[in-house]
């Protein structure tokens, strides 16, 4: 039992949180109601499971020195010794294989994204994490493709700025991570278990949060005025209310909620220090998990009620 559970750790279900990306067009898309689109949807969802873990276990076998010098990552079974590094392979190559075959069937597509992820982030982990800025376009790309991934299997209208807001916050999340990570160990260690960031001073990364926080809620701004007017699902208010009342850019309401989900982010950049794991960070800030539900809230009633 133990050894089941040292390879199911070491998948990092905690990060799975990620893969909900793929959910993004079926939701802003109004189609949460399309079962087909929606259960299509969730086997994208189990499939970024397999390419994602698959991933996780290669950057593990890469990094397992270094990450025996991280307070948090040393735990990692891997890292730890509690799985050894051929098998943990093997598994990978496993996982890896199971994701294609099922992303092939339901579409080319969404094939070509799962290699193009894949391939990307094994180079990632061997070469690319050491480049700057790249490492942190290469991160912010994952995300991306997660949500492309959502959009090409149920054929959806791929709204442009929401992809744009996606690449600004994803990097938003990777400089905050860095400078989390800095600020979580000393700078030496920090250095020590990422190159890279000998090259990212603190001073260097906080120009650029400041910068990619603003372009983030910007372009939340924008894709809030440009969203989807196309989707011929009826919303519940929809037949009684107005027609000046029925008016697709009710999203603008979410605007001053992104923006504190936004700020609160870098309060824990900066003051709790808590970004250096940003698929937990919703875990342990109540506001920020609170702002969170009562932005999916407000845009699900906006967007399905209204």
């Amino acid at each position: 039992m133990d050894t089941i559970k040292n390879y199911f750790l070491a998948l990092r279900p905690k990060q799975w949180v990620k893969n909900l990306l793929v959910y993004g067009f079926l939701f802003f898309n109004r189609d949460l109601y399309n079962l087909h689109d929606f259960l299509i949807t969730t086997y994208t969802f189990i499939i970024f499971i397999f390419v994602s873990s698959s991933i996780y276990l290669i950057n593990d076998i890469v990094d397992y020195k270094r990450d025996k010098l991280h307070p948090i990552k040393k735990s990692r079974p891997i890292a730890a010794g509690k799985i050894e590094r051929t098998p943990a392979l093997i598994f990978s190559i496993i996982l890896f294989l199971i994701g294609f075959i099922w992303a092939a069937y339901l579409s080319e597509y969404l094939a070509l994204i799962y290699i193009i992820y894949y391939v990307l982030f094994v180079v990632y982990s061997i070469y690319l994490k050491n480049i700057l800025i790249i490492d942190s376009l290469t991160t912010a790309s994952g995300f991306v493709l997660r949500v492309l991934a959502g959009g090409v299997v149920i054929a959806s209208f791929i709204n442009s700025w929401f992809v744009i807001f996606i690449i600004c916050a994803s990097l938003f999340i990777a400089f905050g991570k860095r400078r989390a990570e800095i600020t979580m160990m000393s700078f030496k260690n920090a250095v020590i278990h990422r190159g890279v960031l000998l090259k990212y001073p603190k001073e260097f990364l906080d120009n650029l949060i400041s910068m990619s926080a603003a372009v983030t809620f910007l372009s939340y701004i924008l894709f809030s005025y440009n969203e989807d007017i196309n989707s011929k699902t009826p919303t519940v208010l929809s037949s009684v209310l107005p027609s000046h009342l029925k008016n697709p850019h009710w999203v603008k309401l979410t605007i001053p909620i992104a923006f504190y989900i936004l700020a609160r982010y870098m309060y824990n950049i900066y003051v709790k220090k808590t970004a250096d794991t940003p698929e937990t960070i919703w875990i342990k800030d109540k506001s920020l998990l609170a702002s969170i539900l009562v932005y999916i809230l407000v845009s699900f009633i906006v967007l399905y009620v209204v």
